[in-house]
């Protein structure tokens, strides 16, 4: 069956769905004194987890993420090797390898899971129409059945800390919490972003000169 739905139908429910989710929020933040060396323009980038491909995602977004604000970052799993022991003396060796002016290390604190039911409903599936080159309405909506399923969804609080390279110093310390994510790219891409933003806007972080 070939049916005609207005756009605007379309996108309400697209708006709907979106107000649906909960985003990213920054929950707790303590730090010591912003040394005279802040803000940093040179950050070496380390994940705490025994999942090493996790390791490599999280390390790599987080220093994409910081290049995209014109701040120097390394993944530390990059410089250092996935054989090489993750703990102080080798980060300081990757330091130097490096040239960072920070270390900035995250780990995670808790998930938690939860499964929802999803009953059976119809959808409208796009489809093409050809008759008319000019034709800038061309499309038609198919309507579909999808079956009903189980919608799991992670909360994800995550612990990020932030040294300065010199003394290995603790200064600044941040929790973040995203809320109802189906996959790890929408947690990793929502949270390294809030935690860039957050190191711009307390003056920890800045492009170098």
């Amino acid at each position: 069956m070939s049916i005609r739905i207005a756009p605007y139908t379309v996108l309400l429910s697209v708006l709907l769905l979106a107000a649906c989710t909960k985003g990213t929020k920054i929950t707790k933040v303590s730090h010591e004194k912003r040394p005279a060396e802040a803000p940093y323009s040179r950050v070496l980038i380390v994940g705490v987890t025994p999942n090493e491909g996790l390791r490599w995602r999280w390390e790599r977004l987080m220093a994409s993420t910081l290049e995209g604000r014109g701040i120097t970052a390394w993944a530390s799993v990059k410089e250092m090797g996935y054989d090489t022991p993750l703990n102080r003396d080798n980060v300081v060796v990757a330091v130097r390898k490096t040239g960072a002016d920070a270390v900035l290390v995250s780990r995670l604190i808790r998930q938690d899971v939860a499964a929802r039911g999803v009953d059976a409903r119809k959808e409208a599936k796009l489809r093409r129409r050809d008759e008319y080159i000019f034709d800038f309405f061309r499309y038609d909506y198919e309507e579909v059945d999808v079956p009903s399923y189980t919608l799991l969804t992670s909360t994800v609080e995550i612990n990020t800390d932030l040294y300065e390279a010199t003394e290995g110093r603790l200064i600044y310390s941040l929790n973040s919490i995203t809320y109802q994510k189906q996959t790890e790219w929408e947690v990793l891409d929502e949270v390294t972003i809030a935690i860039a933003k957050r190191l711009r806007k307390d003056k920890l972080a800045r492009p170098g000169s």
